[in-house]
């Protein structure tokens, strides 16, 4: 039989026990509702909430929607911005692509610029530096001497050395290979400026993919006569698309108080050649 102490002892061990257990559930029970409210209270918080107005969100929000809204408007990387191109209708130029102008209600390219696929593309001289090929050289000269003048950029030259000068024949010409496709829009030939300008005269231009003349598109023709020191653009009238830039005099010589023209023979004699276009 146990003793009186030991049932007490018995006593006190389970109550003790009993209480422990209904602490450690509690506490349980009041973690779980605390992760529960807080849980839910993240929620709320990152909810939207259509029915507060938007002055009520403070003027950060507002910012940030006309932010959104004027990126959406300027930004070209966005499925909503509509690129304006050349020939479209505009209201001024700030609705124009880069390089134009509206003009009568419609995108215009600026005047040192050319019109392709939609856009405008800054003209170039695409004859500077390139390979020349003239049907003669001057008398005195090596095969193919003084060719480079035609498109080294320098003009007003006095020094006979520094011009491209063919021999005397009937029809001289000189071609100019781009190096590329050109879109081709005027050509302008630099007269001499030492003298005999009136020896350029009936120079028509070509443009193509071609050395047979025939097979060349006519950009334009300069009648003439010409003046020493004058310049003469030709205008191609519709862009013209090639490798070869080709000016050639087409007619005898009118001169006939020279020896040196006897028969209707030519010389072509020219400072410089610029083909303006851009290159595709």
């Amino acid at each position: 039989m146990e003793s009186f102490h030991g049932v007490l002892e018995n006593r006190l061990y389970s109550q003790v026990s009993w209480r422990q257990w209904v602490f450690i559930v509690t506490i349980g029970l009041l973690l779980v509702l605390g992760v529960a409210i807080l849980i839910s209270s993240v929620t709320f918080l990152h909810a939207p909430n259509n029915d507060v107005p938007d002055k009520c969100a403070g003027p950060w929000k507002q910012s940030l929607q006309e932010s959104s809204q004027g990126e959406l408007e300027t930004n070209p990387t966005t499925s909503a911005y509509v690129e304006t191109l050349f020939g479209d209708s505009c209201s001024g130029d700030d609705s124009c692509p880069e390089n134009s102008v509206c003009e009568s209600g419609q995108c215009s390219c600026n005047l040192t610029y050319i019109a392709h696929s939609g856009k405008c593309y800054k003209v170039l001289n695409l004859a500077l530096g390139k390979a020349v090929f003239g049907s003669s050289t001057m008398p005195g000269r090596k095969a193919t001497e003084g060719w480079e003048n035609a498109v080294d950029g320098r003009t007003k030259v006095r020094d006979f050395n520094l011009i491209f000068h063919t021999g005397f024949e009937l029809y001289p010409w000189l071609s100019i290979a781009l190096g590329g496709v050109g879109l081709v829009k005027n050509i302008t030939l630099y007269n001499r400026i030492d003298n005999y300008g009136r020896w350029l005269h009936d120079v028509e231009t070509r443009v193509g993919n071609s050395s047979d003349w025939s097979k060349l598109s006519t950009c334009g023709t300069f009648v003439g006569p010409s003046k020493t020191g004058q310049i003469h653009t030709i205008e191609c009238g519709t862009l013209l698309a090639g490798t070869i830039v080709t000016a050639k005099i087409v007619k005898p010589n009118y001169i006939k108080d020279d020896p040196a023209a006897r028969g209707g023979r030519n010389s072509l004699v020219l400072e410089e050649v610029v083909v303006e276009g851009i290159f595709l």
